[in-house]
């Protein structure tokens, strides 16, 4: 059942309608049937993956928990500090292992099922072996979920708050069904409240709200994001025998199939969460706005983002590695002890999100090529900084930040030639094609013989609606609330013509989210 079939529409309304009809102390319980329903209707035998990791992610964190109890209850029993540092080293080193089991056997199923494969193909590669490939289910959304209960092993691990003592109540947050397929990655501390505390009364204004939502996310998916898909799957499948400005172009709708695909399912997942009266963490702002990369994984795909700067790349900076490096390098440069261990750290943060991407090599190139260029910024960074005094640049002009904005865009579409791609072969070629000058006589090839023109105008059409709200929100314009103080006869319009572009501009054939898959 995926977010753009009739099924899912009945569904998540059908839900929405006993949330509501059922006494507040029973709503969670609503959810979580819906939740496991909804995943069990994708596939049941999936169930067996998402229950072990629960299961091993709760009694590890309640272990964690009991042993921070003990702990500060030992403590308080002695007013002697080396006696309670001993205390606290001793139990440190007891959570250090519970945490280590739990984390390396939540990850190892992940591992196990998406990743075993590409380790056995590339051992038959170097090798010359003949190993036989394994046939395992991937459970949707295995690489969100898993992210989700090791960020909560991980908090009760640090102290952040007690673990859960409800085994149902956590199992919600995990298997929460909007988020489940594509994220965003929620925190626990973020959920829980919401799921257990909050009164929840039918409102609405907030209906209202959540159906413009989920409808906005449905037209940028099957109308943008399908329809421009076309568009790439012809100029991707023939970029050999297309001009290198065609094979920009191929990359330029790219980002809008994605963007679109992405946070249109976003705003699927955002808008049936707040349909109930759960608000999720926004997944995106505005990411084609940013003036370097490093701004644009702050805007893309934020709670990945979030979760990588606090699980691996504050541990790693933290580490006994980084600063014992840092500390050698002081010795020869200081800005050296400050770049290095932060360069290395970025690089360790995009080869995570390459593999985390998928079990090919052409995504660990892809996250690398974001890691170095962030690499790169870090440590030119002064340089610039004395080329733009030495030519008189104004930083803040619009010019300058228009101009910088078009730089990352041009880079992030450079990229994405290691992402939607068969394998690096693909890559290489799409990358020669690309800088090959040279080949405009290849127009002649480009013809419309798998998508029409009205494809390319439905989607310039679109996507420039949707980028005068995107201008809007980055100057800080709350559109729906905007829209919903409009005259009526004028905020009707809107609603209707957002209702009816849906079915009658929508592609022909519907595509599934790219990231259900992750």
């Amino acid at each position: 059942m995926t977010f753009i079939s009739t099924g899912f529409v009945l569904f998540f309304l059908l839900t929405a309608t006993v949330f509501y009809a059922v006494p507040q102390r029973i709503k969670w319980v609503v959810l979580l049937c819906a939740s496991y329903i909804f995943y069990a209707l994708n596939n049941p035998k999936a169930l067996i993956f998402i229950i072990l990791s629960t299961t091993i992610s709760f009694f590890t964190a309640d272990k964690l928990s009991a042993i921070n109890s003990e702990c500060e209850e030992k403590r308080s029993k002695t007013e002697d500090k080396q006696e309670r540092k001993e205390i606290r080293t001793h139990y440190n080193a007891i959570k250090k292992r519970f945490v280590s089991l739990g984390v390396v056997s939540c990850f190892a199923i992940l591992a196990v099922l998406k990743y075993t494969n590409f380790v056995v193909f590339n051992i038959n590669s170097v090798f010359k072996t003949s190993i036989q490939m394994f046939h395992f289910l991937l459970p949707l959304g295995i690489s969100f979920y898993t992210f989700q209960v090791v960020s909560y092993m991980l908090d009760v691990y640090n102290g952040k708050y007690p673990a859960e003592k409800n085994l149902f109540h956590y199992a919600l947050y995990v298997s929460w069904f909007p988020s489940i397929l594509q994220g965003p990655i929620s925190r626990y501390n973020e959920l829980r409240p919401q799921f257990f505390e909050t009164e929840h009364h039918f409102s609405l204004e907030n209906t209202q709200f959540a159906m413009q939502r989920i409808l906005w996310g449905f037209l940028k998916k099957l109308v943008i994001a399908d329809r421009a898909t076309e568009v790439v799957t012809y100029i991707f499948g023939n970029h050999a025998d297309l001009p290198w400005y065609i094979t920009f172009t191929g990359l330029f709708f790219y980002s809008i199939e994605l963007y679109a695909d992405f946070s249109g399912g976003m705003d699927v997942v955002i808008g049936v969460s707040e349909l109930m009266g759960i608000k999720l963490t926004e997944n995106f702002r505005q990411p084609f706005f940013s003036q370097s990369i490093a701004e644009f994984w702050r805007r893309w795909h934020i709670t990945l983002g979030t979760w990588m700067k606090d699980y691996v790349f504050y541990p790693y900076s933290l580490s006994n590695f980084s600063t014992s490096m840092g500390k050698k390098l002081a010795k020869i440069s200081k800005t050296a002890s400050k770049l290095v261990p932060a360069c290395l750290g970025n690089l360790l943060v995009f080869f995570i999100v390459g593999v985390w991407h998928g079990a090919e090599w052409h995504f660990i190139v892809y996250g690398l090529y974001n890691g170095i260029l962030i690499v790169l910024g870090i440590l030119f960074k002064p340089l610039f900084e004395k080329l733009i005094t030495l030519f008189h640049i104004n930083a803040q002009s619009t010019y300058w930040k228009a101009f910088r904005i078009i730089r990352t865009f041009l880079l992030i579409n450079i990229g994405w030639a290691f992402d939607d791609v068969t394998d690096l072969h693909m890559s290489a070629s799409m990358i020669k094609q690309l800088f090959t000058f040279t080949n405009g006589s290849l127009i002649q090839n480009w013809k419309f013989d798998t998508f029409s023109e009205l494809t390319i105008y439905t989607v310039a059409l679109f996507s420039v609606i949707w980028l005068i709200i995107s201008i809007l929100k980055e100057k800080g314009v709350d559109v729906r609330k905007s829209i919903s103080k409009l005259a009526l006869p004028v905020r009707w319009t809107i609603y209707l013509a957002l209702i009816l572009s849906v079915p009658f501009f929508q592609a022909a054939n519907m595509v599934g989210f790219i990231y259900a898959q992750f």
